[in-house]
């Protein structure tokens, strides 16, 4: 096993179980509050920087650029796309349905403005917490999965890896009540797996950490306001309408990622060809 190898699985083992052990005390301390939870996605993002500064690798691979403006278009439409899609299935199938507008979220579903400051207050929080997660997950250790067992088996390890790291998280804090362990051990892991790619594809083509981190806080918020308004009236059909859109999406995703690889690596072959 070569270092690169060893380091990725010492980044699993360690992030996985700090994380269990840390949320396996919030009930020994009476911890409730949600931001407790939320500063766990710092995290992974100290790991691999601890990993990164242990082997004097340094930041600068990450992307610190703003990268080209349409994949901030893409970062935007992609995760609201897939959300609006997947509503609109869900209420017409009748797996969820409209709060009532007499109700604080309910009223937000006829005032886009007022629901547009609240989501953007919340992003601005959301962004810093991102990040935590995206410098580890893309920054870290999407490059190097994919560079020791190829694109498709390294983003499906890190697919694997991103969902077993929620899992202990939602199960304590009961993320799931009416499936508390459909929810965190098999559904939020396969939830991961199928946004792996569209993030992938994101970081890889933009070449900037920033838009993944801006597409993971913004799709968090979007949902978790969609699913205010429009609340799941059958949890596990409504979850179920979401992974099938996110499949279709990262099935085209992964085929475009695929096709530019193999279109470089043959790139790479004509020239040593011509040169040779």
């Amino acid at each position: 096993m070569n270092h690169e190898k060893k380091d990725l699985l010492c980044f699993a083992l360690v992030v996985v179980l700090a994380t269990t052990l840390i949320v396996a005390c919030f009930p020994l301390f009476h911890v409730t509050s949600n931001w407790a939870a939320n500063a766990l996605m710092f995290v992974p993002g100290l790991v691999a920087a601890a990993i990164l500064l242990r082997r004097r690798e340094g930041f600068r691979s990450i992307g610190w650029g703003v990268g080209p403006g349409r994949y901030w278009i893409a970062a935007i439409l992609l995760p609201t796309v897939v959300i609006l899609i997947a509503v609109a299935v869900s209420l017409r199938l009748g797996y969820a349905a409209p709060a009532p507008l007499s109700t604080p979220a309910g009223s937000l579903i006829v005032h886009p403005v007022k629901l547009l400051k609240n989501m953007l207050i919340y992003l601005m929080i959301s962004l810093p917490l991102a990040f935590g997660e995206e410098f580890a997950w893309r920054g870290y250790a999407q490059p190097r999965l994919i560079r020791q067992f190829g694109l498709i088996a390294g983003l499906l390890a890190l697919g694997i890896i991103w969902g077993v790291w929620h899992t202990p998280i939602y199960y304590v804090i009961h993320a799931y009540p009416d499936h508390p362990f459909l929810g965190p051990f098999i559904m939020t892991p396969i939830d991961n797996i199928l946004v792996v790619v569209p993030m992938a594809w994101l970081y890889i083509k933009s070449r900037s950490i920033w838009v993944p981190t801006f597409t993971h806080a913004f799709a968090d918020i979007l949902w978790g306001f969609s699913g205010l308004m429009f609340p799941a009236t059958h949890e596990i059909q409504n979850w179920a309408v979401l992974q099938v859109v996110q499949a279709i999406i990262s099935a085209v995703l992964l085929m475009d990622l695929l096709s530019k690889r193999q279109n470089s690596d043959q790139s790479k072959l004509e020239e040593a060809f011509v040169s040779a």
